[in-house]
């Protein structure tokens, strides 16, 4: 059976935040409101980060190693150390595990509020749209999984170099 990967660098704990920080700054560097505005894109309408969140989760990770500053025309810019980079690619395998375990925590929760017969504050009864609202509705979320799955060919055909039958 497999578990969740061992999120830890040098003895401590990495938490997701964290990690999101070290994905934000991993191809280049960045000063730390450009990090906020990345997450804050990333997590649109589910969570807003604010600098007293993602500044103290910035020094922790310069503090075990992880991430390096540098002073540039007078901002301070972050990037991911060696030590850091060589976490996250010896991590990054196992962290897929993440995703597939929060899928499915996603879908024990929706069939918990079902069987509580609680639904979400912003959604109404698909029963009471009209055929226009659910059309609409039924588009936007084939759009943003067209994104998805167009994103994940992408990664795949990357890693795949072109030759995804063999790994079908």
């Amino acid at each position: 059976m497999m578990g969740l990967p061992n999120l830890n660098y040098n003895g401590s704990r990495v938490s997701p935040v964290q990690l999101m920080v070290l994905l934000s700054v991993r191809k280049e560097k960045k000063y730390g409101y450009e990090i906020i505005k990345d997450l804050r894109e990333i997590f649109e309408g589910v969570w807003e980060p604010k600098t007293g969140v993602i500044y103290p989760v910035i020094k922790k990770l310069q503090e075990t190693g992880m991430l390096t500053s540098e002073i540039i025309e007078d901002k301070e810019y972050y990037s991911v150390s060696a030590g850091g980079m060589e976490w996250l690619i010896e991590a990054f395998p196992a962290l897929g595990a993440m995703s597939s375990v929060g899928i499915r925590f996603l879908t024990a929760l929706a069939e918990a509020g079902e069987d509580l017969g609680i639904r979400p504050k912003d959604l109404t009864d698909p029963d009471e749209l009209s055929k226009d609202d659910k059309l609409r509705m039924l588009l936007e979320t084939r759009n943003v999984l067209e994104k998805d799955l167009m994103k994940l060919n992408e990664m795949i055909e990357k890693m795949a170099g072109g030759n995804c039958e063999q790994h079908n």
